[in-house]
């Protein structure tokens, strides 16, 4: 596995921007919806308003970074980049949030017409972006890196299961949107969503990402090698015991088992990872991982604690706490590291000034914000502590706690604020920046063409 990116393949900064700027929108969105609700948001995973917000969080806020992310990393990583990228990423950036926005709209009022355009928007964004990642890895599949190929593994699985996701998820939309009631693939697509896609980019992303901005050792090979292909067995597994047997059956018990299992040798391997690394201070994005592991384990924990063989199963919180803790975490995290990078990256190549001499171009890359600039690491940190609350408001209001179920809205109101926040500095400065290479920039031309007069 190579521990270096390719950053000239880094592709332009309309790419995965916007779709990462979906985050603190959705999450703002998700905070008011949550703070209107109350309780009622907590009480079952049935409720309009229960469903509203899990999507805003897994389309508006997860997907969406997702699918951006991807597009970058898959270039950098793997010299994969994405065929007409900013046609993609603009055209499936439009429809997944307006037919996010629909879906949600659909939940909140039951309204079937916005069931309707939802499933022909969301059907157009994940079949437009399937389309062009798997024409991209076919027609890169000679050129990719040798070292990144064992991470293609992961990445293509998180793919398969998103379209095994949106299958099922648009199924579901349309027969509502028909006036019948859905099939019984709510938990298959639950799991396809979370384990499947969410799961295994994420997995794949910390095989590459961590050695390299973390500083860890590289993650032990035979997990590495196998677990990428063990997980999408087991979801195949779970889901064909399930239609066979019914989901009270011992088979698909035991493929639950084995899923949790999997992940969680792959969260104590990366909190071994990241306690053992080499750079000694925490950064934001060191915590929001630890944040996203701890979530995790204490996932599987849960689901140990309630699953076999008890009457009461907490699908709620175990959805609240994977969704917010894990994911959620993980995104987050994943903004601080990205974000800062491709904007410090995009103006360092404004400074191509044609016939400068390098001395001009160090005195204007002394004008440029470093990196760490661009997001200042205390307000990153601060961010992180209201999205820790935030994760255990949330938990416990889905395990029944009514005064947490009055604070979970608030505060992540208050958490995505800080985040809208800290990304919009980090957005003035890159444009304060080029502001200023623009005018320098200018300032050579003139000067180049009054020597040439002269």
């Amino acid at each position: 596995m190579q521990r270096a990116l390719d950053f000239d393949k880094t592709p332009a900064l309309a790419v995965p921007l916007p779709l990462l700027l979906n985050v603190p929108i959705f999450a703002l969105l998700a905070g008011a919806l949550a703070t209107w609700a109350g309780p009622q948001a907590f009480a079952s995973r049935w409720s309009p308003v229960t469903l509203a917000l899990t999507h805003l969080w897994t389309l508006g806020i997860l997907t969406s970074a997702m699918l951006g992310a991807l597009m970058q990393i898959l270039a950098v990583a793997c010299n994969v980049p994405t065929l007409r990228a900013r046609g993609v990423s603009s055209f499936v950036h439009a429809t997944l949030t307006t037919g996010t926005l629909f879906l949600v709209a659909g939940f909140l009022w039951w309204w079937p017409a916005a069931w309707r355009t939802a499933t022909l928007l969301l059907t157009l964004a994940f079949a437009t972006y399937l389309l062009a990642m798997a024409a991209s890895l076919w027609h890169y599949r000679t050129q990719v890196y040798a070292g990144a190929r064992e991470i293609l593994v992961a990445v293509r699985g998180s793919l398969a299961a998103l379209a095994a996701t949106a299958i099922i998820g648009l199924a579901l939309a349309g027969s509502l949107s028909a006036g019948r009631p859905p099939a019984d693939w709510v938990d298959s697509h639950a799991l396809w969503g979370l384990l499947g896609w969410a799961g295994l980019l994420l997995m794949g992303m910390s095989f590459q990402l961590l050695p390299i901005f973390q500083a860890t050792e590289l993650y032990p090979r035979h997990l590495v090698r196998w677990l990428p292909l063990a997980i999408p067995l087991l979801l195949i597994a779970w889901t064909a015991f399930s239609v066979m047997s019914g989901h009270a059956s011992v088979p698909p018990r035991l493929a639950e088992l084995l899923l949790a299992g999997g992940y969680a040798v792959w969260a104590g391997v990366t909190l071994h990872r990241l306690w053992t690394r080499k750079r000694p201070a925490p950064e934001a994005t060191t915590l929001y991982w630890y944040a996203a592991m701890a979530s995790l384990l204490a996932c599987t924990a849960l689901w140990l604690r309630f699953s076999p063989g008890r009457a009461t199963q907490p699908e709620l919180a175990l959805g609240t706490l994977m969704i917010v803790g894990v994911f959620g975490s993980a995104i987050q995290g994943m903004l601080y590291k990205i974000v800062p990078f491709l904007l410090w990256k995009h103006a360092q190549e404004a400074l191509e000034i044609p016939g400068s001499d390098p001395a001009r171009i160090r005195a204007c890359l002394k004008r440029l914000p470093k990196m760490v600039q661009y997001i200042p690491a205390g307000r990153a940190r601060a961010q992180w502590v209201a999205h820790v609350v935030v994760i255990l408001s949330w938990t416990i209001a889905a395990l029944g706690g009514t005064a947490a179920g009055y604070a979970a809205g608030p505060l992540l109101l208050l958490s995505a604020a800080g985040l809208s926040w800290n990304l919009a500095a980090a957005l003035w400065r890159y444009r304060s920046a080029t502001r200023t290479l623009a005018a320098l920039v200018t300032a050579h031309a003139a000067d180049r063409l009054d020597a040439t007069i002269e």
